[in-house]
C-alpha cells in the first residue's frame, strides 16, 4: 500500500506533526511520501491507497487554500484518507468540515489527529495559552497515530475489522456555530486591511515568498497585498522592517474577552485529559500583543 502525507504549514508546527506521522507509517509499511500542499499534483493521487492531509486551524476551520485544494480534487473512488491539524485554543469545526468535503469527493475518512500549538497572530500575546506545544509528548503521539493509521487501512480493506471511524476532537457548540459565521467574505469585511510602507520596505521579498496564496507583489505600483488572502498574517510576522502592518487596536481590545472564552474551553479539555498546560495561564499579558513585541525587538536591534 502506497501512502502519502500532504501538509500545509507556515511556522513549522504542522510540518513537524506531519513528519512524525510519516515516521509512524514508515515503521509499519516502509513506504510513505510526504509533500507540502503547494507541491502536490492532484492528478497523481490515484497511485496511493492511503492519503493524509493536515494543516493549522484558521478561524475555527480549515484555511481557505486547503478548502480550495480539496474542492479541486478529482473523484477519489473510495480512497482512504485521514485528517490531522495543529491548533491553538479551539479546534472548532475543522474535522467535520474537512470530512464532509472529502466524503463529497468520494474519500473514506478513516482517522483523525489533532495537536495543540503556539498561536502567532499579531494581535495576541506571545506566549499564548498553548505555547510549548507541540512538545516531545505531542510528537510521539503523532508517531503513534501514524502507526495506527497504517495498520487500520489494510485491515479495513481486507475486511478484518469493521469500519468504525474514530471520533474526532470537537469544541463546544458555541464555537461550532461561530465557525459558520466566519466565512471568507465575512472576514474580508471585518478584519484589518494590511498596507505596505514603501519607504521602509527593503525589497527582500520574504513576504512574497512566504505567502501561501501568492497574494503579494512588491514590484506592483502600488504594491499588491492581500489579493488573494487567507488572513494568516504570516507576512506581518516575518517582515524584518515591520513594513507590513494594520490597525490592530480593536482586536487587541477584544483579546481579554476572547481569552476568557478560550480559558473556559481549555479548562474543559484539560478536565477530560485532552490538554496539558505548559505555561502558567495567569502569566499571559493580554495587552502586550506580538506586533508590539516585534516593534520593541526591531527597535532594540536598530539601537545596538
Amino acid at each position: 500500500m502506497k501512502s502519502l502525507i500532504i501538509y500545509f504549514s507556515q511556522t513549522g508546527n504542522t510540518r513537524s506533526i506531519a513528519k512524525c506521522i510519516h515516521e509512524g507509517i514508515i515503521d509499519v509499511t516502509s513506504q510513505c511520501d510526504i509533500k507540502a500542499l503547494n507541491d502536490i499534483d492532484i492528478t497523481n493521487l490515484s497511485d496511493y491507497g492511503l492519503v493524509g492531509i493536515g494543516s493549522p486551524v484558521f478561524y475555527l476551520k480549515e484555511p481557505f487554500n486547503v478548502r480550495d485544494f480539496i474542492e479541486a480534487l478529482p473523484e477519489l473512488n473510495g480512497q482512504h484518507w485521514f485528517v490531522f491539524c495543529t491548533h491553538g485554543n479551539v479546534v472548532g469545526d475543522f474535522f467535520p468540515s474537512m470530512t464532509e468535503k472529502l466524503k463529497k469527493k468520494g474519500a473514506i475518512v478513516i482517522g483523525f489527529h489533532n495537536t495543540y500549538a503556539n498561536i502567532t497572530v499579531p494581535f495576541y500575546p506571545r506566549p499564548s495559552y498553548t505555547s510549548g506545544h507541540p512538545d516531545l509528548h505531542d510528537l510521539e503521539q503523532a508517531k503513534t497515530f501514524g502507526r495506527e493509521i497504517a495498520e487500520r487501512s489494510p485491515a479495513i480493506k481486507n475486511q478484518k475489522s469493521i469500519l468504525i471511524t474514530p471520533p474526532y476532537a470537537v469544541s463546544s457548540e458555541e464555537w461550532m456555530q461561530e465557525s459558520n459565521v466566519l466565512t471568507e467574505e465575512f472576514l474580508k469585511q471585518v478584519l484589518p486591511k494590511l498596507s505596505i510602507n514603501i519607504d521602509t520596505c527593503i525589497q527582500c521579498h520574504e513576504c512574497e515568498e512566504n505567502c501561501p496564496v501568492q497574494g503579494i507583489d512588491i514590484q506592483d505600483n502600488p504594491p499588491r497585498i492581500q489579493n488573494p488572502c487567507i488572513y494568516c498574517w504570516r507576512c506581518v510576522n516575518i517582515c524584518p522592517t515591520l513594513s507590513i502592518g494594520a490597525n490592530w487596536e480593536l482586536l487587541v481590545r477584544m483579546a481579554p474577552a476572547n481569552y476568557a472564552r478560550y480559558r473556559k474551553e481549555l479548562d474543559k479539555v484539560t478536565a477530560r485529559g485532552e490538554f496539558r498546560w505548559l505555561v502558567e495561564p495567569e502569566s499571559i499579558i493580554l495587552d502586550d500583543p506580538l506586533y508590539k513585541q516585534r516593534e520593541r525587538e526591531v527597535t532594540s536591534k536598530a539601537g545596538d
